[in-house]
């Protein structure tokens, strides 16, 4: 016999399993949306102008007899939710208050195809939030801080995972969209957060503020969204005011903390005076506005980098090292960074002293110049049909040691990354 059914949003009540909404996602007062209904869950339903919800009789209550439902395919709902196993209980939606270790039984790339599923999910979830945006709705509160604490969550249970999948997601084509950048920068703040040591609740701060942080591009013209992503010819003065933009949209109406609102005002003000937000009253920059002002630099280094192109991870964290050392961020920061990405980030092309190709394919913790590689070509150049795994932090046989000489361009139209770091 089915268990899901349909009902009207006024059959529903305390003590149902919610499964999905059968409306637009944007009327939806939840970020995740499968749990048990209590009476406060009820009454935002209501208020949410919702007409119709799927629930799941199994894990919950059914309608009473007398009234009319319909049952419902059993399929799986395209929400950042929607990869948690039925066997789950609903208390797992809440952010762990500690660290806990990364298992390691073989289960990573179980996870990983999950997390990337995620991440793809949050994305879509993000720009229906933002799309509303454009027609004057206000920013949905709820729902926000749902996201943030789920990105948290993640990042908590599999930090080397959630680290490995931002890298391999910029080996494709880049995706010049807000959605996939502010969802990146804010699993990227969480993970350096979590190296620095900070508390559940100021991660769950800066990564709400990491998704708003550019929601001001939503006003301004599309040329000058695209702008951002390298257009040439564009008034630069216009494109900055995106962060006023966004910390107004953040104070329209909304449940926002001030906290948050400061966060995205001084994303832009980087500590040596380059950037180009103010900071009320001249107050110095605080760590949370220096941590998303440095995640959003460095994915954008990824995205863009310069004029001549797009830069390789690793060299987007040497230059960043660099600019530490002048002055424009913590250089505390920027190794803490290095820690969750690698010195040699996984999907980096490099050359060996051997004077052979490779792939990095995962980092040695406590060796991070010496990770793990597939060897792609021989020094002779030839490409080898079955790549050869070496881990550079075993010492070698030989009586030479073997170490990363040069970091090569990735963008080689003969190396297929994603099937190699497959």
């Amino acid at each position: 016999m089915p268990t899901r059914k349909r009902l009207a949003c006024s059959q529903i009540c305390a003590g149902m399993y919610l499964v999905r909404i059968l409306d637009s996602w944007w009327k939806s007062p939840f970020f995740r949306h499968r749990r048990l209904l209590s009476s406060h869950d009820v009454q935002q339903l209501l208020q949410s102008g919702i007409h119709e919800v799927e629930i799941d009789t199994a894990k919950g209550l059914d309608v009473s007899p007398d009234a009319e439902s319909f049952p419902v395919e059993d399929t799986q709902e395209c929400h950042p939710d929607s990869e948690r196993s039925s066997s789950q209980d609903d208390s797992s939606s809440q952010a762990p208050t500690s660290c806990a270790p990364e298992r390691k039984d073989g289960r990573d790339d179980e996870h990983q195809e999950r997390l990337i599923r995620f991440r793809g999910d949050t994305i879509t979830a993000l720009e229906d939030m933002f799309e509303g945006v454009k027609t004057g709705q206000i920013i949905p509160h709820v729902p926000m801080q749902e996201a943030a604490k789920a990105l948290v969550e993640k990042a908590l249970a599999h930090p080397t995972v959630v680290a490995e999948i931002l890298l391999i997601e910029h080996l494709e084509q880049f995706d010049p969209t807000l959605y996939s950048h502010v969802v990146d920068t804010a699993l990227m703040s969480i993970l350096v957060g979590l190296q620095l040591k900070w508390e559940v609740k100021q991660l769950e701060e800066v990564a709400v503020a990491a998704l708003l942080h550019d929601v001001g591009y939503m006003r301004l013209p599309l040329n000058v969204v695209q702008a951002r992503w390298g257009s040439i010819g564009i008034d630069y003065s216009l494109l900055q005011q995106h962060v006023d933009m966004s910390v107004a949209l953040i104070n329209k109406k909304t449940q926002f903390s001030q906290g948050i609102v400061q966060i995205v005002q001084e994303h832009h003000a980087y500590l040596d005076g380059s950037g180009y937000s103010t900071v009320i009253g001249g107050n110095p920059v605080s760590d949370s506005g220096t941590l998303l002002g440095l995640t959003d630099y460095v994915d954008e280094l990824l995205a863009v980098g310069n004029s001549s192109g797009s830069f390789p991870v690793a060299l987007a964290i040497r230059r960043v090292y660099q600019e530490a050392k002048s002055g424009k961020f913590p250089t505390r920061f920027v190794e803490a960074m290095i820690r969750v990405l690698g010195v040699y980030p996984v999907g980096t092309v490099v050359q060996l002293s051997t004077g052979e190709d490779a792939v990095v394919v995962k980092q040695n913790p406590e060796m991070s110049v010496r990770p793990q590689v597939k060897i792609i070509k021989t020094c002779t150049g030839e490409i080898l049909k079955k790549p050869e795994v070496k881990n550079l932090g075993i010492p070698s046989e030989l009586k030479y040691e073997v170490k990363i000489t040069k970091v090569l361009d990735s963008a080689d139209s003969s190396i297929n990354l994603r099937e190699i770091l497959s």
